[in-house]
């Protein structure tokens, strides 16, 4: 995942606003005598769409190419879409472990708390990057198992699309898109192990979906109006749980247009957050008046620690889905 504080070039840092950030794991740190590291990178993913009426819902921009609930909002009117994944990688300590992330699919582009960017279906650095990678070998961990006190759900393993040679090996995802992801929630993650990775339990806390969602003075599930250059008040319940674990969370919410572009901006758990005008217009979003979808997440890092993984870290991913109307004034 990029770290909370490296801004890319579109990202947009709203007036007045403080950027907190955060510093991803080094791999080096953690690398063994002979300049390999293991990365353990495990996603939990939950989706709701509010929305009553799901001729407005969008497909939001696919950023993992296993995460579910990114590939099929209009799918989750009838319930919950979830997906979990877990990948263990084997790579160069050398390796930048944020493009790793981009190649395997399981990278998350977030802007500094209080900033925004925008996203394009165009968007792909990373062919242009592969050069400076070298092997990522996705390893074996025998049966792995994720479990909550309502829930036990054996992962999948499945063989990685080819990449150019570059990535080969195994990963793991539910098997069924409309499973039982409970939240706030205890997660317990188990493998039996193989003869590449040693046997492992960790447990992550989720926090819980966002919920009372309001735009303006609309509530999400009613379908929101926005006017084009003015800036769209998001406001929320602040998650109350474990002081610690809170501080981990981050709000972000997503506008994204018929045609895949999507505004991205990011906040502390609060319960309140602007979006700026100057990205709501046709220059980012395309011509008006255009229907959009509006998600909002509540993410957690949580990182782990397993026998024979040096970096670990557990990402959960809990959102709402409603419909926006974006006209100009």
């Amino acid at each position: 995942m990029r770290p909370y504080g490296a801004l890319s070039t579109s990202c947009l840092v709203l007036a007045g606003a403080a950027l907190v950030g955060c510093s991803a794991p080094v791999a080096g740190d953690a690398a063994d005598v002979n300049g390999v590291v293991t990365q353990g990178l495990v996603r939990v993913e939950r989706a709701i769409n509010l929305s009553r009426d799901a001729a407005w819902a969008t497909s939001p921009i696919e950023l993992d190419e296993a995460a579910l609930p990114s590939a099929d909002v209009e799918g989750a009117g009838a319930g919950p879409v979830t997906n979990v994944s877990a990948k263990f990688m084997r790579l160069s300590s050398a390796t930048d472990p944020e493009l790793a992330e981009r190649v395997v699919g399981s990278s998350l582009d977030l802007p500094a708390a209080g900033s925004c960017m925008v996203l394009s279906p165009a968007d792909d650095e990373t062919a242009t990057s592969l050069s400076s990678l070298g092997s990522i070998e996705l390893l074996d961990a025998g049966d792995v198992t994720m479990k909550t006190e309502s829930t036990e759900m054996p992962l999948a393993a499945r063989a990685f699309p080819d990449v150019g040679d570059l990535v080969f090996g195994v990963f793991y995802t539910s098997r069924d898109a409309t499973s039982d992801l409970p939240a706030p929630a205890r997660y317990v993650f188990e493998s039996s192990g193989s003869g590449l990775l040693d046997r492992f339990a960790f447990t992550a806390d989720a926090p819980a979906g966002p919920e009372e969602v309001r735009v303006g003075d609309a509530a999400l599930a009613d379908g929101v109006a926005l006017d084009a250059g003015v800036g769209a008040v998001v406001q929320w319940r602040a998650d109350e749980g474990d002081e610690a674990d809170r501080a981990r969370d981050v709000i972000y919410v997503d506008v994204t247009s018929a045609r895949g572009t999507a505004v991205r901006c990011s906040f502390k758990d609060t319960g309140r957050g602007v979006i700026p005008g100057s990205l709501l217009d046709p220059s980012t979003l395309g011509p008006l008046p255009a229907n959009a979808t509006l998600t909002v997440h509540r993410t957690r890092q949580v990182p782990f620690s397993a026998s024979g993984v040096d970096l670990g870290e557990v990402r959960f991913d809990l959102s709402v889905i409603g419909r926006a109307r974006i006209a100009a004034r």
